[in-house]
């Protein structure tokens, strides 16, 4: 895994979702000041787009994602489902701020 530039600090406001490509993967972003969180943008109930969904309970400790098609819930820290119709979790990436960028820790493929 490396570290790649997912966007600049201002290209993601606060409090709403979304979605960059970054190599191969798509990904669903939100944040919270400088507290970034990373996931797949792929419902794992049916394949949904999560970075087309509602922000939830934003914190700098997590927040919560809802899936546009079906409501679906996941927990943007741990990947966790935490709302039916999803039961299995989804991927989490690890991420970082420095000087105004931020960057995700993606495999390489």
């Amino acid at each position: 895994m490396a570290f790649e530039r997912l966007c600049a600090l201002s290209d993601l406001p606060e409090g709403e979702a979304r979605v960059f490509t970054v190599g191969e993967w798509r990904l669903a972003a939100a944040r919270s000041g400088t507290a970034v969180f990373v996931v797949e943008d792929r419902c794992s109930h049916d394949d949904g787009e999560l970075g087309q969904g509602v922000v939830h309970g934003l914190t700098a400790d997590g927040c919560e994602i809802e899936c546009p098609r079906h409501g679906a819930r996941f927990d943007m820290a741990t990947g966790r489902a935490t709302h039916m119709p999803a039961v299995a979790p989804i991927e989490t990436f690890e991420s970082k701020v420095e000087d105004d960028t931020i960057w995700v820790d993606v495999p390489q493929w």
